[in-house]
């Protein structure tokens, strides 16, 4: 568990050790978050068959020549924001995906993007604004407001996050760590948690 003044701490912390990563300030002091901007691509089907020949494309065309079976897909832009949940005192994983036009991307080709690194699970409910797990009573992705932006965003829900990281801390944590590196480790293991899940 973080409070937004640690997380303001961790986020400059990890910004300087992660250079990819830019800490924006926000408009008011103490709401500050990470941002940086990736590209991905929307996945496509490929199926190998009997004949070791690849077969690409929802009418499963077949392809004799392996290095150009995949055509250009095109990009999509994601920007990507840890922030800090009120709600559940941790970062909170916020992002927008948009295509090469600029539109935002509806939630079934978000989760077929390159972002994601498998599908949802099974007899997950799909809606146009969320996904929820079968069993779960809560969505692992939904559509919500930027906390700090106010701008429409996705978001990975945060609620399990301190559990989690807290089991990892107390696998790692060393009896001479500073401020500076328990709050960096702190976002390094919960970013790979939330990796576990998507390319990050």
């Amino acid at each position: 568990m973080l409070s937004r003044s640690q997380f303001a701490l961790a986020i400059g912390f990890f910004a300087q050790r992660h250079p990819h990563w830019s800490c924006d300030d926000g408009p008011r002091t103490g709401y500050g978050f990470l941002t940086r901007t990736t590209n991905h691509v929307k996945k496509e089907a490929a199926v190998i068959d009997d004949d070791e020949t690849l077969l690409v494309g929802e009418g499963v065309d077949e392809v004799e020549d392996l290095a150009s079976a995949l055509p250009a897909r095109p990009a999509l832009t994601v920007h990507e924001y840890i922030v800090y949940s009120a709600a559940f005192n941790v970062p909170a994983f916020y992002f927008t995906v948009h295509d090469s036009n600029g539109s935002f991307v509806p939630l079934v080709d978000v989760v077929e993007s390159s972002l994601f690194k498998f599908s949802p699970p099974d007899g997950s409910e799909t809606t146009a604004f969320a996904i929820t797990p079968p069993s779960a009573p809560f969505p692992l992705l939904s559509q919500g407001e930027h906390p700090t932006l106010g701008c429409p965003c996705w978001y990975l829900h945060p609620c399990e996050t301190e559990k989690a990281v807290a089991e990892f801390i107390s696998e790692v944590e060393l009896p001479d760590w500073n401020e500076e590196t328990r709050l960096v480790r702190w976002l390094d293991l919960w970013l790979m948690i939330v990796g576990s899940v998507l390319n990050l």
